[in-house]
């Protein structure tokens, strides 16, 4: 689905306490008792939903600009697109991503420049890579650290386990 965007409102209570029927003397609010009046008007405001999105956390994302070069954040960009499942695995439409596939859609020609970024991003802890029996076949995946980024806002309590949170010291 594209992005939507609809025009924000704000909304006003009214309060009824201080107007008075000029015929009875009663105030408003007592002739329409349990009555909520809400005025609507146009804001200036836009809201753009979208059900295709990443959340990218910002101290996350600080403290790998200083671990990280342009490049290599780059990759982590173009793999944050991809993230399924409540586990955030790195997904190449309907299967996970292996190293193949991975190396690909990161445009690296090279095994070793690419295996030397996941051994990077590993150690980072923002890649958590499972090696098994996978789909029938033994393959590699990998898990983002959902401190990093995500596109959902709950997991597997034993994802959140394996990775920690980027903090920045102050």
């Amino acid at each position: 689905m594209a992005s939507l965007t609809r025009k924000q409102e704000k909304h006003k209570h009214v309060d009824m306490t201080p107007y008075v029927n000029i015929e009875t003397g009663e105030t408003l609010a007592s002739e329409l008792k349990d009555t909520k009046v809400e005025i609507t008007e146009d804001s200036e405001s836009v809201v753009i939903t979208s059900d295709n999105y990443t959340v990218i956390d910002s101290e996350a994302m600080i403290y790998l600009t200083q671990h990280l070069n342009r490049s290599e954040l780059g990759a982590v960009s173009i793999i944050s697109a991809d993230l399924r499942t409540p586990l955030n695995i790195v997904y190449n439409n309907t299967v996970p991503h292996t190293n193949e596939t991975l190396q690909e859609l990161l445009g690296m020609a090279s095994n070793s420049t690419f295996n030397l970024l996941i051994k990077k991003l590993m150690k980072l802890g923002v890649l958590y890579q499972i090696k098994g029996y996978i789909m029938g076949k033994i393959r590699v995946i990998y898990m983002m650290n959902p401190f990093v980024a995500r596109k959902r806002k709950q997991f597997d309590e034993k994802v959140v386990n394996l990775f920690r949170e980027f903090k920045m010291i102050k």
